[in-house]
C-alpha cells in the first residue's frame, strides 16, 4: 500500500552542515528553514568545538519523529556501536501466554516493505463504533517513494481479529511528519488523528475520520500562531472530552514548543471546541517552559468532571539533574490552568530521562496518566532507574486521591525476580473504574538482549489498586536500530498506546521479529486484547 522509491534525494545536506547550522545561527533558527532556502553555510572546525555540547544536548532533547525530521533536513547523525544489538539471549524462564482473546498480531502490511525504509514503531489506537479499531504508527515506508508522509495506519472492522493496511494519510502542503496519537469524540463519532507537520515544522497537523477510520480528510493546523516561523512544534498529544456535561466532545491538545530562541520555548496547550475545525488560543497556553534545560513528553487526559490535566517529563532545573514528572490541572476547560504539582523526582540525568540501556538505542521518561472515570483519582505509569539495586530500568505506578496536590508510594509494575530492563509503559482504565492495564518493553526472558512485550492488569476498590502477576503478551525479538537510512539512528520508539472497554484491554507495540524484504528483523506493529480481571 505504499510507495517504494528512494529518499535519498531528500536526506539533506550532511552532518558537516548540518552541525554548522544548528550551531552558527543559534539554536533552531536555521534547523528548520523552510524549502527552498539557501543551504547554511560551512564554518571550520575551531567554531563548531566550542558549542558542541550545546548543540548535543539540543538535538537529543525532541522526540524520534523530530529527530528523524531534523535528519531528514540537514542531514543523518552516526549510530552509536551497538555490539548488543542483535545478540542471542538465554531463557530465564519464560512466563506463558495468558489472558489473551487475540494476542501477537501483526497490524501493518508486512509485505508493502520493499525497501531498506521498513520501520514501523511509535504505536496508537483508538476504538471506533462497533467492532471497528483504528492503529496508528510511524512508517518510514510511507515516505520510500517521496512525497510529504511519515504515517501510517490499519483499521479492524472485527474487533481487531484482522487488520487491513489502509496506506498514508491525504497528501497536504504541509504533510504528515509521524508522532502519531489517535482520540474519539464518543457522541459524534469523529475520530482525531495528530501529527508532526512533514515539510514544515510550525504546527501540528490534525485529520479527522468521520465514517470509523475508514477515511481521513485534509488536516487542520491544531496549533495556530506559529505559521512562517523557524520554531518547531513537537512531540503531540490529543484526547477529547467524553463526559456528559458542559465541555463534552471539546479536544485538547499539547505539544513541545521549539523556539529559535532559547527559554522561550516550552510545552503549550490549544483547544478546538467546534468539531476540531479550529483550534486555539493562538500559539497555545504555556504550561510549563523548558527554564535551564528542558521539559518534553507532554500528555493530556480529561477527568469525568471536565477537569483537564497536563503530565510532562521536567528537567528545567539545568541539565543533568534528576528529571521530574510534574502535572498542572485546569478547571475551566483549558483556558487557564493551577500550580505545577510534582508528581514524582526520578532518578535519571540524561536529556528526555534516558535510561542508558544496552544495545545502543535510547529511551525517554515520559509518563502516561490516566482519570478514574468514576473517582476523579489520578494515575501515572512510568519508568525510572534503581541504582540501589543496579537495576538500570523498571516500571512503575503511582496514584492521587486529591486531584493531583498528593501521589502515592510508588509501586514497581513489573513483577520479575531479576535486574533486567522493562521499559516505555502504556496506561488505560475501564470505562466503569475497576480495573486497569499497563503495557511495557521487557528483558526478563533473556541475557538484557531480547525484548518482549508484557503487561499487567490490576483491580480498582476505591483507592486500592491491586496488580494481577504480569502477562507475556509476545515472543522475543532482538533490538533493532541503524539499518533504515529514513530513521534516526538511536530511534525505537518514544511511547505506546492501550485503551479499554469494561471487559477488554487493547495494546500494540513495536515489534522487530520478522524479515523485510531488505532486512533480516524490522520493526512492525503488534496488538493485542487482554481481558480485564
Amino acid at each position: 500500500m505504499r510507495n517504494s522509491a528512494n529518499l535519498e534525494a531528500r536526506k539533506g545536506y550532511g552532518r558537516t552542515r548540518y552541525v554548522s547550522a544548528i550551531l552558527v545561527t543559534g539554536a533552531l533558527a536555521l534547523l528548520v528553514t523552510l524549502p527552498g532556502a539557501a543551504p547554511p553555510r560551512r564554518v571550520s572546525a575551531q567554531q563548531v568545538d566550542p558549542q558542541r555540547a550545546l548543540y548535543d544536548s539540543r538535538f537529543d532533547q525532541f522526540s524520534g519523529a523530530g529527530r528523524t525530521a531534523l535528519e531528514r533536513r540537514f542531514g543523518r547523525k552516526p549510530a552509536l556501536p551497538n555490539p548488543a544489538a542483535n545478540a542471542a539471549g538465554s531463557s530465564s524462564g519464560e512466563s506463558t501466554l495468558s489472558l489473551l482473546t487475540v494476542s501477537d498480531l501483526v497490524v501493518n502490511d508486512v509485505a508493502a516493505d520493499s525497501t531498506a525504509q521498513d520501520t514501523q514503531s511509535e504505536t496508537t489506537l483508538v476504538l471506533g463504533a462497533g467492532a471497528n479499531v483504528i492503529v496508528g504508527f510511524n512508517d518510514s515506508g510511507s515516505n520510500a517513494g517521496g512525497g510529504s508522509h511519515f504515517t501510517g495506519y490499519s483499521v479492524s472492522t472485527d474487533g481487531g481479529s484482522s487488520f487491513v493496511d489502509r496506506g498514508t494519510l491525504p497528501a497536504s502542503t504541509v504533510g504528515d511528519g509521524g508522532d502519531p496519537v489517535l482520540a474519539r469524540d464518543v457522541v459524534s463519532g469523529t475520530i482525531y488523528f495528530s501529527t508532526l507537520g512533514f515539510n514544515t515544522f510550525d504546527r501540528i497537523q490534525v485529520f479527522r475520520s468521520f465514517d470509523n477510520g475508514s477515511t481521513f480528510g485534509p488536516p487542520v493546523n491544531a496549533t495556530p500562531g506559529y505559521e512562517g516561523s523557524s520554531d518547531f512544534q513537537d512531540k503531540d498529544w490529543i484526547t477529547v472530552d467524553n463526559s456528559p456535561g458542559p465541555g463534552q466532545g471539546n479536544v485538547y491538545e499539547v505539544w513541545r514548543n521549539f523556539s529559535s530562541t532559547f527559554g522561550a520555548g516550552g510545552i503549550r496547550l490549544t483547544r478546538s471546541i467546534d468539531g476540531g475545525n479550529t483550534w486555539g488560543p493562538n500559539q497555545g497556553v504555556l504550561i510549563a517552559s523548558e527554564g535551564a534545560n528542558n521539559v518534553q513528553g507532554a500528555f493530556v487526559t480529561v477527568g469525568p468532571d471536565h477537569t483537564v490535566y497536563v503530565f510532562w517529563y521536567d528537567q528545567s532545573e539545568g541539565a543533568g539533574t534528576r528529571g521530574l514528572i510534574n502535572m498542572r490541572k485546569s478547571t475551566d476547560q483549558g483556558q487557564t490552568f493551577g500550580p505545577t504539582n510534582q508528581v514524582v523526582r526520578l532518578k535519571v540525568r540524561a536529556d528526555n530521562g534516558d535510561l542508558g540501556l544496552s544495545g545502543g538505542f535510547r529511551t525517554n521518561a515520559f509518563p502516561q496518566a490516566a482519570v478514574n472515570p468514576v473517582n476523579n483519582n489520578l494515575y501515572v505509569v512510568y519508568n525510572d532507574k534503581v541504582p540501589s539495586v543496579g537495576d538500570s530500568a523498571d516500571v512503575f505506578f503511582t496514584m492521587s486521591t486529591d486531584g493531583g496536590v498528593t501521589w502515592s508510594d510508588r509501586v514497581r509494575v513489573n513483577d520479575d525476580a531479576t535486574i533486567n530492563d522493562q521499559w516505555q509503559p502504556a496506561l488505560a482504565v475501564t470505562p466503569d473504574g475497576r480495573d486497569l492495564f499497563v503495557g511495557f518493553y521487557d528483558r526478563r526472558n533473556s541475557a538484557n538482549t531480547k525484548i518482549t512485550a508484557f503487561g499487567a492488569t490490576a483491580t480498582i476498590s476505591g483507592s486500592i489498586v491491586t496488580f494481577s502477576p504480569n502477562i507475556q503478551l509476545g515472543a522475543k525479538f532482538p533490538v533493532v536500530i541503524g539499518q533504515d537510512p529514513a530513521i534516526n539512528a538511536t530511534y525505537m520508539g518514544d511511547y505506546d498506546q492501550a485503551v479499554a472497554t469494561n471487559s477488554l484491554f487493547y495494546y500494540t507495540w513495536g515489534d522487530n521479529r520478522l524479515a523485510s524484504a531488505v532486512h533480516a528483523k524490522q520493526p512492525d506493529v503488534r496488538f493485542a486484547q487482554i481481558v480485564a480481571p
